[in-house]
C-alpha cells in the first residue's frame, strides 16, 4: 500500500516537472508562474502546491533529474571493461550529445543558469553538479596519464585540462543554437579526447 502511494507522488510529481520542461522550451524562466505549469499539466495551481511547496522546489527536481540522468551516464560508461583511452571520447561523446544533439535540452538548460543567479539553492545544485563533472574529467586524466609510458613536461595540469574540456563540452550546445554550423561533432569529440588523454 504504502510503495503504490509512493509510486503515485513520483508519478504526479514527474508529470508536473515534465510540464515545467516544456514550460521552458518555449518561454523564459522569470515568464513561468506555478499557474502556468499547473496548466501545462492539466492540474490546478492547489495540486501543484500539493505536489511541491514552492516554484524553486519544481525547479530543484527538475535540475536534480537532469543533474542525475548525466551522473548514471557517467557511471554506466565507468562500469564497463573499457580503456582510459576508450572512456574518455565516449565521456565527451556523452556531453556533446546531451547539448548538441538535443538542443531543447540546451536552452532548458540555458533558463535554468539564469535562473540560479537569482535562487541561491539553484546555484548550489549547480555548482555541485559542475564540481562533481569536473572531477570526473580530471580522473579520467589522471588514468590516462597512468596508462601512458611517459608524462611530458609540458602537459598542463590535470585540473587545467578538466576545466578546458569541461568547458567545450557544456558550452558548445550554447554556440550551436546562436550560431549554427555545419561542423563535424566526431571532430569536437576526438580534440576533446586529446585534451583529456593530456
Amino acid at each position: 500500500m504504502l510503495v503504490k502511494k509512493q509510486e503515485k507522488l513520483k508519478k504526479k510529481k514527474a508529470i508536473i516537472v515534465d510540464a515545467l520542461k516544456r514550460c521552458l522550451e518555449s518561454d523564459v524562466y522569470s515568464r513561468i508562474t506555478v499557474q502556468n505549469i499547473a496548466d501545462e499539466a492539466g492540474f490546478s495551481k492547489g495540486g501543484v502546491l500539493h505536489y511541491f511547496k514552492t516554484k524553486e522546489d519544481i525547479y530543484l527536481e527538475l535540475i536534480e533529474s537532469i543533474f542525475s540522468e548525466l551522473e548514471r551516464s557517467h557511471i554506466d560508461i565507468l562500469k564497463r571493461d573499457l580503456t582510459s583511452k576508450e572512456i574518455a571520447p565516449l565521456s565527451a561523446l556523452l556531453g556533446v550529445e546531451s547539448f548538441i544533439f538535443d538542443k531543447t535540452n540546451t536552452r532548458i538548460v540555458l533558463n535554468l543558469i539564469l535562473y540560479a543567479f537569482e535562487e541561491p539553492k539553484i546555484m548550489e545544485l549547480f555548482t555541485g553538479f559542475l564540481h562533481k563533472h569536473k572531477d570526473f574529467y580530471t580522473n579520467l586524466i589522471i588514468r590516462s596519464r597512468k596508462d601512458r609510458e611517459s608524462k611530458r613536461k609540458s602537459d598542463l595540469d590535470p585540473v587545467y585540462l578538466s576545466r578546458i574540456a569541461q568547458s567545450i563540452v557544456l558550452f558548445i550546445g550554447i554556440l550551436e543554437i546562436m550560431d549554427p554550423s555545419s561542423i563535424d561533432y566526431v571532430e569536437i569529440v576526438r580534440y576533446i579526447s586529446t585534451l583529456l588523454k593530456g
